[in-house]
């Protein structure tokens, strides 16, 4: 569902009237209007949360720094990029 209101939002016109609208409400009504346009079934609750996850820049995906900082990647409190064996590190022993 939150493919589809991308997807809806990748036509420029329409990105257009949901930043000139009034109000979140206004904003929603477009989105299903236009979701219903396309064969969508969007309520308008789900249009809300998703607009909301969209506004905010917020998903349910992960982020390269977020994944690599839980794959082992990287430690989140020292940035990192070696694996907590490694022995180069700053502070050495395989402790970064």
């Amino acid at each position: 569902m939150l493919n589809q209101i991308k997807e809806l939002l990748q036509d420029s016109q329409l990105q257009q009237k949901v930043k000139a609208a009034a109000n979140q409400e206004e904003a929603i009504n477009l989105l299903t209007s236009a979701g219903s346009e396309k064969g969508y079934n969007l309520s308008t609750e789900e249009v809300s949360q998703a607009l909301a996850e969209v506004t905010s820049g917020k998903s349910n995906e992960l982020s390269e720094e977020e994944l690599l900082t839980v794959s082992g990647g990287m430690r989140a409190d020292t940035g990192h990029s070696h694996m907590s064996c490694c022995t180069d590190c700053p502070s050495g022993g395989g402790s970064c």
